[in-house]
């Protein structure tokens, strides 16, 4: 039953970008604490004196005062004041890492589709739901019709394990990978990039989690140096369009002396679709 009044709820990735967050705030937490194992002892106090300061250690308790420091010695003061200043962010970090695992624990988007699903189905099919389902969403992404790129007459045949035909050995590695991992993907979707016009990228993925478009391109002759050039020009293009590297857009490189390695595809997968895998694996 179509309403088309309903309000819309818009595509949520809180807690996905939480996660990331969370990692990046988790990486400078552990650099902040293993400079704090290595830094110096002792109390700083800084006391103004003319225009500037003059400093003091103490190094022992009960001492008010401290040992007066020459300006030679600054480096000493400056590593104890640093000291104390990382101590601080690293307790700061803490408590946002705490208050990231809080929300990614209680906060669950997909509870707006177990609404509907949830339904009696008679009253489901009553029901204009404010979020299409992941699955129903996923299922009509991958079946648009589309018309990819030709493949020459002669040109060698290969093959995926669900019958996709793809251009090469290395194709097959990417395209096998991302099954395994759950992403669905169209290979050689027409794309329509600024300065180039329509380009056919290698696998256009769905991240099923932010419903996000991600292309994958693997460049497989690096050292052909036309085929580099043409490379370079290609992302360049993809950028203007908004397509960015490290973000929604992933590229693979190889040569015949370095081959495509499967442990990087899937140190893509895992970075770029880090929740995908997750559910894919529970």
């Amino acid at each position: 039953m179509n309403n088309p009044q309903q309000p819309k709820v818009l595509l949520d990735n809180i807690t996905e970008l939480a996660d990331t967050r969370k990692q990046e705030l988790q990486t400078c937490l552990d650099n902040l604490q293993k400079s704090l194992k290595k830094a110096p002892k002792g109390l700083l106090r800084a006391q103004p004196h003319k225009n500037s300061f003059q400093y003091y250690i103490i190094s022992e308790r009960g001492d008010t005062k401290g040992k007066y420091l020459p300006r030679k010695e600054i480096r000493k003061a400056a590593a104890i004041a640093q000291r104390d200043y990382n101590a601080a962010v690293a307790r700061i970090i803490g408590r946002k890492i705490t208050a990231l695992d809080n929300l990614t624990e209680n906060y669950h988007p997909e509870e707006i589709d177990a609404a509907f699903t949830g339904l009696h189905p008679g009253r489901r099919a009553l029901v204009t739901p404010i979020r299409e389902s992941d699955e129903e969403f996923i299922a009509t992404w991958q079946h648009l019709p589309y018309t990819g790129k030709p493949f020459e007459i002669n040109a060698p045949e290969f093959f995926t394990s669900t019958g996709v035909r793809v251009r090469s050995k290395s194709e097959v590695i990417i395209a096998e990978a991302l099954n395994r991992a759950g992403i669905p993907f169209r290979y050689e979707y027409p794309t329509s990039i600024k300065g180039w016009g329509t380009l056919y990228p290698d696998f256009t993925c769905l991240n099923t989690t932010s419903r996000e478009e991600i292309i994958w391109e693997h460049f497989g002759l690096m050292g052909d140096p036309d085929y580099t050039e043409n490379a370079i020009q290609k992302i360049s293009h993809y950028a203007a369009s908004g397509y960015i590297l490290g973000k929604n857009l992933i590229v693979t490189f190889e040569s015949g002396n370095t081959p495509l390695s499967v442990k990087q595809v899937q140190a893509y997968i895992k970075a770029f679709f880090k929740q995908n895998v997750s559910r894919q694996q529970n």
